[in-house]
């Protein structure tokens, strides 16, 4: 994506009352193309476990949930790189790139047996690859101010993609966690298209989108545990309340006004 450069295409069409124009640029086409590799290499490593080895399925499509994060790495990835200031910064963001991926396909492969050695730390690193990612997918978005109906769309998309990755370890109802996250993802693209008029810096803009899409995540897991109490939900009010006023303190440009 770095070398080749693609031609644009350009979508235009009218949206609530509005012309919208949608610029299709090479970068994008290469996000869906390599989002795609990686979601057939996650399906390899995912059937190549021992679990898998007597499962007979057509496609092996039952396996989708594990596509999640490495569609998502890679997708930010093909964002991000063009932001390097030089080849060189470029290069070594590509390797850290393939680096974490490959990690991300480690995790995934520990993870296919709930309770085998190493399954936690395993979990752990990829939640850490999850919320990880989302923060930087949502500092590139906020910082571009782009069309809301992109911005939107692009942080919608990837969140439901992350947030499936983590919920899939407390259900083992694929079609459940894809509800959940669709709704985690549904969310943060309103609070994106909302956040758009409000004139913030960039880090403060994607501090907000985090702790939002934390706080959906907390509330969805303890939901499908059957833990979601009003104790709870007192605790996540409590922890909002405190990271808004530190993301008041440390973030540019946001004050929080009592009337």
């Amino acid at each position: 994506s770095l070398v080749i450069d693609l031609p644009t295409a350009v979508v235009s069409f009218w949206a609530f009352g509005s012309p919208i124009t949608l610029p299709f640029t090479g970068a994008i086409w290469f996000a869906i193309f390599l989002a795609l590799t990686a979601a057939t290499g996650a399906q390899s490593v995912v059937a190549a476990h021992p679990a898998n080895a007597n499962r007979i399925s057509v496609l092996g499509l039952e396996n989708w949930p594990y596509w999640a994060l490495p569609m998502a790495l890679t997708s930010i990835a093909v964002l991000l790189l063009p932001l390097g200031p030089s080849p060189v910064i470029q290069l070594a963001a590509i390797a850290l790139s393939g680096a974490l991926i490959a990690l991300a396909y480690a995790g995934l492969y520990a993870t296919v047996e709930p309770g085998a050695p190493g399954s936690r730390r395993a979990r752990l690193l990829l939640d850490s690859l999850a919320y990880g990612s989302a923060l930087l997918l949502f500092l590139f978005v906020y910082q571009t101010r782009t069309r809301s109906l992109l911005s939107g769309t692009l942080v919608a998309a990837t969140a439901m993609l992350l947030a499936i990755e983590i919920l899939r370890s407390v259900t083992p109802r694929a079609r459940v966690a894809l509800v959940y996250g669709g709704i985690v993802g549904l969310v943060l693209g309103e609070v994106t298209w909302a956040l758009n008029y409000w004139v913030l810096p960039g880090l403060t803009g994607g501090l907000l989108l985090l702790l939002i899409f934390y706080l959906l995540i907390g509330i969805a897991q303890h939901g499908l545990q059957g833990r979601l109490t009003r104790r709870v939900l007192i605790e996540f009010a409590v922890f909002a309340v405190v990271a808004l006023i530190l993301i008041a303190l440390v973030g540019p440009g946001f004050t929080l006004t009592v009337s």
